[in-house]
């Protein structure tokens, strides 16, 4: 049985809150956006959207958590976690979704078999 960890024990690239990218990112690691981000990001682990995040385009990733502002299309193997601070919108499969009270999910969303 796979042990399970906490999201984002440790991050490993940053997008800084003064920093915009458009592009793709593809890493093994864990990645945090406080700043804006459009395009595709595929990590083997957790993706953190901070307070200040912004990010539009597909995701693929282990776990995700979203404390800022989300649009796009969203794969997530594990864990899917909206805070209150958190917005999405858009289409979303995942595992396991949790949504805090004060966040905001517009869109669809699918749950597959927990891994």
């Amino acid at each position: 049985m796979r042990k399970r960890r906490k999201i984002n024990s440790r991050t490993d690239t940053v997008i800084g809150g003064a920093t915009s990218f458009q592009g793709t990112i593809i890493s093994t690691e864990n990645i945090r956006i406080d700043g804006k981000h459009e395009g595709e990001i595929s990590t083997e682990r957790d993706l953190l959207i901070s307070e200040t995040g912004e990010l539009k385009g597909k995701v693929k990733a282990e776990n995700l958590l979203i404390a800022g502002s989300v649009q796009g299309e969203m794969s997530i193997s594990g864990k899917l976690k909206i805070v209150s601070t958190g917005q999405f919108q858009g289409e979303a499969v995942m595992s396991i979704l949790i949504i805090e009270e004060g966040a905001g999910f517009q869109g669809q969303c699918q749950q597959t078999e927990k891994k």
